[in-house]
């Protein structure tokens, strides 16, 4: 399958927190958050413009320490959280408004010089026994609450409805007994937004926010046999959810029976550090390792669109309509530009067919969907 080069973009310090911008919806633009143990860190704002294949950055100095993961609010492109530790060496978290980038034609500085902005600390994620922050998590759609689980799996639940202003509304008990440490955790975009998957090392639990401390309501012991290491859910279809570990492999669940995955997949030659459903086509995955490959596979079978689309002739009526062929589960295309592990991948917000992926050594990777992909998905 034919592929585009991708657009290059390089840090000057090491990272591995990537996210897009999601509240902005006209500009393709991702958020990556550094981590030096000496110099100063920052949150570079990295706009792509695919007519003038132009990239362009604008940077917020991040004085609280190292970046561990970078989330933005899904619809509020100013507001951003981060998971940090500073020189305490304790993990926080903290809630930051940025300032604007230009807009209305007046275009962010193109690689050879560089803009600053300013991050304004609104709130500081402190539960009130000041335990390790391990995930934060904003509410899927409106973000209107946000989410701190600890290092040993208690879960913060924040109200930010009230213009920006944080108040405490859950604090649960930790999930787990034992001394398994928090690996990945994620929000449920479906039942109401109520619904949160927590995974401890190896197990996955799943709880529903209305009654945290009344234990889980499914778990997956052992899902995979080296910790899981990130876990998303089908955006589109409201029983089914991936997980990814140091096992290597990408596993694919369907919730109403959990004896077993019913995908299950070994891409990549090493540990997998992260997994993301594109939301639009949720045939499409993309997965993150350590063997410094990103790979974009397909789900076709397990997504909302798996018998293609019906397609009937305009111009006689009389003849039969043509079923499309669906895609193959499998890998779609291995992308091995990166040299060193990458850690993230995130698709736009703002174009679908546009995703990047980030390497510990800094490099940030642009791609576009191959054409012939999209067009056989879109007709």
């Amino acid at each position: 399958m034919e592929e585009e080069a991708p657009i290059i973009y390089g840090l000057d310090f090491q990272a591995r927190s990537l996210c897009a911008q999601y509240g902005e919806t006209e500009m393709v633009r991702f958020l990556i958050g550094t981590q030096s143990l000496k110099s100063e860190n920052s949150i570079h704002c990295v706009e792509y413009d695919e007519e003038s294949v132009l990239v362009s950055k604008f940077v917020y100095p991040h004085p609280l320490g190292e970046i561990w993961q970078t989330n933005a609010h899904p619809n509020q492109a100013d507001i951003i959280s981060t998971v940090h530790k500073g020189q305490n060496q304790k993990m926080s978290a903290t809630i930051y408004k940025m300032s604007p980038v230009p807009t209305n034609g007046q275009s962010i500085d193109t690689l050879d010089s560089t803009s600053h902005g300013q991050l304004e600390a609104i709130a500081s994620l402190e539960s009130r026994d000041e335990k390790e922050v391990a995930k934060v998590l904003w509410q899927p759609n409106d973000g209107n609450k946000v989410i701190t689980v600890s290092t040993d799996s208690q879960i913060t639940l924040w109200d930010f409805s009230n213009e920006g202003k944080l108040q405490n509304a859950i604090c649960s008990e930790p999930l787990c007994k034992t001394h398994n440490q928090v690996t990945a955790a994620n929000w449920s975009p479906h039942h109401g937004t109520n619904q949160v998957a927590v995974a401890m090392e190896t197990n996955l639990q799943v709880v529903d926010l209305r009654s945290v401390n009344r234990g889980s309501i499914y778990n997956i012991e052992n899902a995979h046999i080296e910790p899981i290491r990130d876990l998303d859910f089908n955006p589109n279809r409201q029983y089914y959810m991936t997980t990814c570990g140091d096992d290597g492999c990408v596993k694919f669940w369907d919730v109403r029976n959990l004896s077993r995955p019913v995908l299950n997949r070994h891409d990549h030659y090493h540990w997998v550090w992260q997994v993301r459903y594109n939301v639009f086509h949720d045939q499409l995955v993309l997965t993150a390792g350590s063997d410094a490959r990103v790979v974009l596979s397909s789900a076709a079978s397990l997504s909302s669109e798996p018998f293609g689309k019906l397609m009937s002739d305009e111009k006689d009526n009389d003849e039969d309509d043509d079923v499309r062929s669906p895609l193959a589960d499998g890998v779609i295309t291995a992308y091995e530009e990166h040299e060193d592990s990458v850690y993230s991948v995130a698709w736009s917000s703002a174009d679908s067919w546009t995703f990047a992926s980030l390497s510990y050594g800094g490099r940030l990777l642009i791609h576009r969907v191959p054409r012939s992909l999209k067009h056989s998905i879109l007709f």
